[in-house]
């Protein structure tokens, strides 16, 4: 037989970063403490539903040990990508209670570069989540295999433990299982854009072969 290479294009990558526990017990300890304080009046959720707060987390002082964490873990996916930029901000940051029963249908964080997903409470039943292809065409012909692999699948899931920080491109497609066990899911998600983007960053990425000065383009009008 002759030799096979194998080219993986156009790879989609999923970062997962494990805190140490004398980090992220204390930080999660502290998280839970500071949502039963700020839902001491908790709405009732709905068969499957899941309950998430306002999405500017980021902005409370109590949440700032867990905002340096998101700022560290954006800060390394950014350099792996090599990405260049002058600055980032969170855009959106919002804590996601599941209760029993509760789920997370496939959805995915428009208008942004990244988001991430940190996990303070999970347990047996409820601690995966779960990506999908985002090739539409992936999905026409599923023939059958032996076991599927990342060359036949078309979903990938990771295990969700606490401490764990889960950052992802924002187009790609994820969601939650049910929640099957008897406690609540705990988890904070955010989003990250870079700030000034539609001054700089949105620019067209090819360079003009021909520079206008004004007063060429006034002369050409």
């Amino acid at each position: 037989m002759p030799e096979t290479q194998i080219h993986n294009l156009f790879p989609t990558p999923v970062w997962v970063i494990d805190f140490e526990p004398n980090v992220h017990e204390p930080l999660n300890a502290h998280i839970v403490r500071q949502l039963d304080t700020m839902l001491h009046e908790r709405p009732e959720v709905g068969v499957g539903g899941t309950l998430q707060t306002d999405n500017n987390l980021h902005e409370f002082d109590e949440f700032a040990d867990m905002v340096v964490q998101i700022q560290r873990g954006v800060v390394a996916v950014l350099e792996f990508l090599d990405v260049k930029y002058d600055a980032f901000e969170i855009t959106g940051c919002w804590a996601n209670i599941n209760p029993p029963g509760g789920i997370n249908t496939p959805h995915t964080h428009p208008n942004n570069y990244l988001s991430g997903v940190y996990y303070v409470q999970t347990q047996t039943g409820a601690d995966s989540i779960f990506f999908s292809d985002p090739r539409p065409q992936a999905s026409v012909m599923m023939t059958p295999t032996n076991s599927r692999n990342v060359y036949s699948g078309n979903e990938v899931s990771f295990d969700a433990r606490p401490g764990r920080m889960i950052m992802f491109p924002s187009w790609l497609t994820h969601g939650v299982p049910v929640n099957r066990s008897n406690r609540d899911r705990i988890s904070v998600s955010f989003n990250i854009m870079f700030t000034g983007y539609s001054e700089t960053m949105s620019k067209p990425s090819w360079s003009p072969s021909v520079r206008l000065t004004r007063q060429s383009r006034l002369a050409s009008g």
